[in-house]
């Protein structure tokens, strides 16, 4: 029969086919698995030769960095032997050769055969003075060929004898145990397949094959029984499954038109499903992902870092519950883009609350990503030189301060530009914009790449020099200021030359109040101002001039409480007649004390200064006019027989300066109805004739209005005559230098006589200052003085007024 042809011929050819399959499979694993660690091997000494390498090269350029040595000569030779040496006793190289120009260093013994790895270090010496300069550098290692092959021998020859024994043993396994009993059961498979129903498989081994053996024999013998009920089963089966297609289809229609990108899969993570926004986002199809792994479909990375992060697919698998993605994550696309995405999983349950799969929802966020990013940035940067601002400048310096050890050191750097508003004032503002712009880019290459540079406003800059102490510091501020002085700014037709005040101040555990830190280096600046500008001073506490100016700095504070408090006090002093009664007071002159917070009066002395250097004059000048005008219409001031009284009130040259004081003065009289023939103001001769042009139309312009005015310290200039007659005063104030010794003096004698003469000559009226006795007054009358003011005639008194609060006036000056 052919079966009984059949059967014999397949059980005498199963053993050798099986055994060869699994013999030569065999060897093609252990080929393959040769291949593969030789690959790996050969790609782990590559590695390790370039990362060995560059071990070399860091060490080489550290070397020369710090290297004294100009000339490359004997001395930088050794200075690299020795630095290189514990690094070439760990690292396999057989030589090292570094060249400059025409010179060759080489350490070890370079032969043919070896494998070099080269290249050219940019250096940029440490030492002041020392230019930069590139070297070429060559690393000598073992033959990577020659090792590969040695390794080559000794795994192929390994395996080959282990493949051998291990198939040659699977061979006499496989033919005793699977192939005499699975030909056995295909001779009976195929008797039951040409019609014999009655025949049986072998059930009595033991084995595997036994088992399968009862199993099939008892299939066979129910099959009749249950052809019936498979029918039935059949057919509610197939009901069920139309019902989940209409299902399905329901499903895949909601998920393509939604606008996140859906992702499924099924309990171990591999893809069934991908809607539409998925395969855009993801660049492959809902067909060529479905059964592959999630992770050969996506990749989750960090945003910044590029560093694999886990999907939220596997998060969610593990814990059961639902998973987000964490922030700055991005999905990197198959082309090597990213896009920055949210994404959360959910699990799907069975009916028994089995897992048996994940819906994985992601959302494209780049625009709203890098929205924000730009946010930050612009928050933390300054939009014209993209350094950082104030606030983040000070933000490195708390998180330095944070950190701060007693054996840690910082430099704090404040740059102010000098004559800058030269070049704002004669090009523009969009000139002085790009010269910030350029002078960044020129303290960015005075820094390290670790220091902090910033933009603190206007034309000031800070620099935080990070583990720099103040020798160091010192040496980086006069790089920096040296780099501002040699920079040539052009624009249009016109060059400019700019220079750098630096304020420098010590970081250390004893210094870490921010405040004080960046106060100290705003004093230091101004002070390398004043002390001729285009240089540095670092601060200490012991330096006198910022004593003086820590000081200023205070009575500005105190100004400025004093005016928004109302804490300024009128006092008044006579100006007494001579030529008639000095008892008759007419004449007073207006001046103004501080009130402390403990009620006591502080002396303009005290103030003043400060009070000029800071801009505060002007405001001071406003509160006297508004409160005196205000007290001549409270009736502070009695009027006198003849009907006429003086009040002189003093001006700075902050207020001479100023375009709006002219309109304040007017709208202040207007408001007290204030008679201007009654005023008269003062100010000083070395204002005069530092601000002559404004001086000139300031008095006419009041003079018209009927106010007089008042030249005080008459005489303490150079050349006070040769400007007297070009000022239309109508007192002249002689200095009481001159004054209170010129009974015992008699050249102060002589310059009083002629001061008055001249004065008449001009019909001006003179007044005398600071007399303190009798015989000064008696002296003065018989000159012919008009006027006398001092001690003798009557001290400063307070006025019997009670402030009002100037803030219209003083807003108006601020603005």
């Amino acid at each position: 029969m052919p079966e009984q042809t059949r059967a014999p011929a397949f059980g005498s050819d199963l053993p050798t086919k099986i055994s060869g399959i699994v013999f030569w499979g065999t060897v093609l694993i252990g080929l393959l698995i040769a291949f593969m660690v030789l690959k790996n091997k050969e790609d782990e000494l590559a590695v390790q030769y370039r990362n060995n390498a560059r071990i070399l090269q860091t060490v080489i350029a550290k070397s020369l960095e710090y290297s004294s040595d100009a000339q490359f000569s004997d001395t930088t030779r050794r200075d690299l032997e020795r630095n290189l040496q514990p690094f070439r006793n760990i690292i396999n190289c057989n030589a090292i050769e570094v060249s400059r120009g025409s010179t060759h260093f080489i350490f070890g013994e370079k032969k043919s055969g070896l494998d070099a790895i080269t290249a050219q270090l940019r250096i940029r010496p440490i030492q002041p003075g020392l230019a930069p300069f590139s070297v070429q550098t060559a690393i000598y290692f073992p033959s990577l060929r020659q090792v590969l092959a040695t390794y080559r021998k000794l795994i192929l020859l390994s395996i080959a004898l282990l493949m051998m024994v291990f198939g040659l043993i699977l061979q006499l396994i496989l033919q005793r145990l699977l192939t005499r009993p699975f030909a056995a059961m295909v001779t009976t498979a195929q008797k039951f397949a040409d019609g014999d129903n009655n025949i049986r498989f072998d059930d009595r081994r033991t084995d595997e094959f036994g088992f399968l053996a009862k199993f099939i024999n008892r299939a066979l013998d129910s099959s009749a029984k249950h052809h019936e009920q498979l029918t039935n089963a059949l057919t509610r089966v197939t009901a069920s499954e139309l019902a989940l297609f209409a299902e399905k289809e329901r499903i895949e229609v909601t998920l393509s038109s939604l606008s996140e990108a859906v992702i499924t899969t099924d309990a171990n993570a591999i893809v069934e499903y991908l809607n539409p926004v998925a395969e855009k986002m993801t660049g492959w199809t809902h067909l060529e992902a479905r059964g592959q792994p999630l992770d050969c479909v996506i990749s989750i990375v960090d945003e910044m870092t590029l560093a694999t992060m886990p999907t939220p697919v596997h998060t969610c698998l593990e814990s059961g519950t639902t998973a987000m993605l964490e922030e700055n994550a991005a999905l990197s696309l198959r082309n090597g883009q990213t896009i920055a995405i949210e994404a959360s999983a959910a699990p799907m349950r069975n009916t028994h609350g089995e897992i048996i799969g994940t819906v994985m929802v992601c959302l494209d966020v780049s625009h709203a990503r890098k929205l924000a990013s730009q946010l930050s940035h612009q928050a933390s940067h300054d939009t014209l030189t993209s350094l950082y601002n104030r606030c983040a400048f000070e933000s490195q310096l708390n998180r330095l301060l944070a950190d701060i050890t007693a054996n840690t050191s910082h430099t704090l750097l404040y740059v102010d530009l000098d004559q800058f508003k030269i070049v704002n004032d004669t090009c523009g503002h969009t000139a002085g914009d790009e010269l910030l712009r350029q002078l960044a880019q020129v303290l960015q290459e005075c820094v390290r790449r670790n220091d902090v540079l910033a933009r603190l406003g206007g034309d000031e800059f800070g620099i935080l020099l990070v583990n720099c102490d103040l020798q160091r510091a010192t040496e980086v501020a006069e790089k920096v200021r040296h780099a501002v002085k040699e920079f040539r700014f052009a624009w249009l037709e016109s060059v400019f030359e700019i220079g750098a005040s630096i304020g420098m101040v010590e970081i250390n555990a004893d210094n870490v109040n921010p405040a004080i830190i960046m106060s100290s280096a705003d004093l230091a600046c101004y002070a390398a101002k004043d002390g001729g500008r285009n240089r540095v001073h670092i601060y200490k506490k012991t330096d006198d001039d910022l004593l003086q100016r820590h000081g200023e700095m205070h009575w500005t504070t105190m100004i400025t409480q004093a005016l928004e408090l109302n804490r300024f006090v009128l006092f008044h002093q006579p100006i007494c007649e001579l030529a008639g009664n000095t008892s008759a007071v007419h004449h007073w002159e207006i001046l103004v004390r501080m009130r402390a917070e403990d009620g006591t009066i502080i002396q303009p002395g005290q103030f003043i200064a400060a009070a000029e250097r800071y801009n505060k004059m002007h405001s001071i000048d406003r509160w006297v006019i508004y409160n005196t005008f205000a007290a001549i219409a409270h009736g502070c001031f009695p009027i006198p027989d003849n009907g006429r009284r003086m009040l002189s009130i003093n001006l700075s040259g902050a207020t001479l300066g100023d375009e709006t004081a002219l309109q304040f003065i007017r709208e202040t009289g207007r408001q007290f109805a204030i008679d201007y023939h009654e005023i008269c103001f003062e100010i000083t001769e070395t204002v005069a004739i530092s601000n002559l042009s404004k001086a000139t139309a300031f008095i006419k312009a009041l003079k018209k209005l009927g106010c007089s005015f008042s030249l005080d310290d008459f005489g303490s200039g150079l050349s006070s005559f040769g400007y007297l007659k070009n000022l239309p005063v109508d007192f002249i104030k002689i200095d009481g230098s001159f004054v209170k010794d010129m009974a015992s003096a008699p050249i102060d004698c002589a310059m009083v006589t002629a001061i008055h003469q001249i004065g008449h000559v001009m019909q001006i009226q003179t007044i005398a200052e600071w007399v303190e006795e009798e015989t000064t007054l008696t002296l003065l009358t018989q000159i012919g003085i008009d006027y006398a003011q001092g001690y003798y005639l009557g001290k400063p008194s307070p006025v019997a007024f009670t402030p009002a609060h100037a803030a219209t006036g003083i807003n108006n000056a601020e603005q």
